[in-house]
């Protein structure tokens, strides 16, 4: 990014009033007031989001050098040129509206259900050495992604690609007048997510609203060409021939064409996160390296090593023979970064570096050690990063389950758009964060900004102020001989009977302590652990009598919140709860939390919102009812380990309970019931996604692998297996075992590699 507009021509183009120095040049807009690069030409851009605001790091961001700042209201004593707008995002956008207009090149712009990232990344990967391409940076295609992307547009380009992606109608019309693309793109048009959308067809007009001026719109037919890419599933094959009739419409040679597409690249749209060795974390973008994704990925290193004493390291890998920008350099430089690894015969100088590498396989050769420390692993594809990854990594499983974090954001933003503003949020992270690992998920919910975690037992609520997590911590099931634990690392716990508040109680004298924060736990119907209303009266007296406590919150649980033919049940428990809560205060004599909601009863319940929610299962999107408003967070997958012939009359695994009945094809992949997969979807109950086709399970499915059917399937070795995912859902399972997701996900075993996708 290289604006060159001084803060007079910015206040003309957004009709915002200037405080200070209007001679001010800017050459650089941010929205994260912590980015590495910030100086004087800077502008930061002040935010509003459903819990942040971004107005709140204006301070911080003229300490950290910054220049000016474009707000909605005038920021008393900021010691810095003010730009005030009506609406931020709004003005941002005008400004990239303004700055697009200055460059008279082709332009993509890219729009559909699914497949745009990799139609964008494919297209650079087939068109970069005809052309310099500006592209979107990871999967920036948003109200403020796309104006985003727009500031990384310069003079030496000769071809623009951004994509476009929507939620509501009436948005498109904004990016288009952003993007103005001169060719469009349509991916294709899904059925998921569309909640906010009256049908497919008002969907597919709304989309189509980025086409309005294009001179070309490329889109596929009924028929496919027949590529040869490295790739069998039928989607990669419907983005490959966008790409293929995209690069025919340039001009360029078939034949160079084809020759591209044999060599097109796998996609990753996210940064990975993942458990490294000695206590390392990994952050793998092995994928791609311009200016862009690796300041991308510096902020993303920055953002999880916040608040932490992590050394943070950044290995890097330019292609063989090119050498890093002044940009990449000075970021690289910067004091956001402890060391530098250089792979690579780059001659780029680097204050940081602590070695220049030959190759990758002397860097995998070398006895290279690192504890404790945030590690990014960065660089150009054809280096062949992988190895680097692989080489630091805590697991080698091939099974691994996917989390990804932007879609929990996204779900536990479309639960606080049913909340009130003031409603607090407890983000249930208990065993082990229901599978999904509770340290990463608790670090990433908290920069969320939930209010509360909750966890089962104390040794959950220790580990995670072991590891950072400074959020107040409710212990479900608090035990006695955990009691100096909860003190000592400052949990707060649940108290459901008299007896374990006396214990608790002679635990706090013991120790001297008063005023120490419990919940109380109000049994209205569960008939599990709780106070029920015969205990009111002797549970007042001891609260009143006792100094050492005092009671923070009430709380309950409902029993068939996602039942809605049990809707009066639930109501009573509802009114039960608050008559409790309601006599409770009275004879205390003093206010407290109240809350009662789980993920079911937040979206089916507005009147049981009280004070706070608690949102456990809903943040995975794992709600039967509102699947077209939720985003799939978790994908458990393997890879195909081995593929056999077997003859008509020849049995599979154990106890020979499959016997084929013809000649067939079939696949190993390594996973089991040691890694959660449940030995009841043996023989046909479930099926895996290979390359969008569906592979039932045959035989019995053992304790470390299991067997599945592929004789009608385009498939080889290595290729990914999806148990379940996106296009496998968890609660079909679910509805197979006769369980609930909860305990299939819960049971998916430690030695299954965990990997988080980043926020880009």
């Amino acid at each position: 990014m290289k604006l060159n507009y001084t803060l007079k021509q910015l206040a003309e183009i957004t009709n915002g009033l200037i405080i200070g120095d209007e001679t001010s040049v800017i050459d650089r807009i941010v929205i994260d007031s912590r980015r590495p690069i910030i100086n004087q030409n800077t502008l930061f851009v002040a935010l509003k989001g459903y819990t942040i605001d971004g107005h709140e790091f204006c301070e911080s961001f003229v300490s950290n050098s910054g220049g000016a700042v474009l707000v909605e209201t005038e920021q008393k004593g900021l010691k810095s040129s003010q730009l005030i707008v009506n609406d931020t995002v709004l003005a941002l956008q005008l400004i990239a509206k303004h700055y697009r207009e200055q460059f008279n090149i082709p332009v993509i712009g890219i729009t559909g259900s699914n497949g745009k990232t990799t139609v964008k990344e494919w297209l650079f990967h087939t068109l970069k050495s005809k052309f310099n391409i500006c592209r979107s940076p990871k999967s920036y295609n948003s109200q403020l992604g796309v104006a985003l992307s727009v500031f990384e547009l310069n003079s030496s380009h000769t071809l623009a690609i951004f994509e476009a992606g929507i939620s509501y109608g009436n948005e498109m019309q904004q990016l288009e007048g952003i993007i103005k693309p001169t060719i469009g793109i349509f991916t294709g048009l899904g059925d998921a997510h569309q909640e906010n959308f009256t049908s497919i067809e008002h969907k597919r007009i709304e989309k189509f609203k980025l086409f309005d001026n294009v001179n070309t719109l490329i889109q596929n037919d009924d028929e496919l060409i027949n590529l040869d890419i490295p790739f069998t599933d039928l989607a990669s094959s419907r983005n490959a021939n966008l790409v293929f009739k995209t690069a025919m419409h340039f001009g360029i040679d078939k034949h160079e064409i084809l020759n591209q597409l044999a060599k097109l690249p796998p996609i990753s749209m996210r940064m990975e996160r993942m458990e490294g060795v000695n206590g390392n974390v990994i952050i793998n973008d092995a994928y791609t390296l311009d200016d862009k994704s690796l300041e991308i990925g510096v902020n993303y290193l920055n953002n999880i090593s916040e608040g932490s004493k992590r050394t943070k390291i950044i290995i890097i890998a330019p292609k063989e023979g090119t050498v890093l920008s002044n940009n990449s350099i000075k970021l690289l430089n910067s004091e956001a970064i402890d060391k530098v690894i250089l792979i690579g015969g780059s001659s780029t100088k680097l204050i940081k570096l602590q070695a220049n590498y030959l190759n990758v396989e002397a860097f995998i050769g070398d006895d290279v050690r690192f504890n404790n420390s945030n590690i990014l692993i960065t660089g150009a594809r054809d280096t062949k990063l992988g190895r680097v990854v692989t080489k630091y990594l805590v697991k080698k499983h091939i099974t691994k389950l996917t989390i990804n974090l932007p879609a929990i954001c996204d779900n536990l933003n479309f639960y606080r758009t049913k909340l009130k503003k003031e409603t607090l949020i407890l983000a249930m992270v208990k065993a082990q964060s229901y599978g999904g690992g509770i340290v990463q998920i608790a670090q990433f919910l908290e920069t969320q900004h939930v209010n509360y975690f909750g966890v089962a037992y104390s040794d959950e609520g220790v580990v995670l102020r072991n590891n950072g997590i400074g959020k107040p911590i409710i212990v479900m099931n608090p035990e006695a001989d955990a009691f100096n634990d909860i003190i000592d690392y400052e949990l707060e716990p649940s108290i459901y009977s008299l007896e374990i508040l006396d214990e608790f109680i002679s635990a706090l004298i013991r120790k001297n302590i008063n005023s120490y924060p419990i919940h109380l736990k109000v049994d209205t119907g569960m008939n599990r652990l709780g106070f029920v209303e015969q205990d009111l009266n002797e549970l007042t007296a001891h609260l009143n009598a006792q100094p050492e406590v005092f009671v923070k919150s009430v709380f309950s649980h409902l029993a068939v919140a996602d039942n809605l033919v049990e809707t009066k049940f639930t109501e009573r428990q509802i009114i039960t709860f608050k008559d409790f809560s309601n006599r409770l205060k009275t004879s205390l004599g003093y206010s407290f939390l109240e809350h009662i909601a789980n993920s079911a009863s937040t979206l089916n319940y507005p009147n049981s919102h009280f004070d706070m929610v608690r949102l456990g299962i809903g943040m995975y999107g794992l709600m039967n009812d509102y699947q077209d408003s939720l985003e799939t967070v978790l994908s458990f997958e393997t890879q195909i380990s081995q593929i056999k012939e077997i003859y008509k009359g020849g049995s599979v695994g154990y106890g020979r309970s499959f016997i084929a009945d013809t000649d067939m094809k079939i696949a190993v992949v390594p996973v089991g019931y040691a890694d959660g997969l449940r030995r009841e979807l043996s023989n046909g109950k479930w099926s895996f996604v290979i390359n969008g086709q569906m592979a039932p399970i045959i035989g019995n499915v053992c304790m470390d692998m299991c067997m599945i059917d592929i004789s009608n399937l385009k498939c080889m070795v290595g290729d990914q297996v999806q148990i379940f995912g996106e296009h496998n859902s968890v609660s079909k399972m679910a509805k197979v075992l006769n369980t609930i997701e909860y305990e299939i996900i819960s049971l998916i075993s430690s030695r299954v590699h965990r990997v988080y996708l980043g926020l880009a």
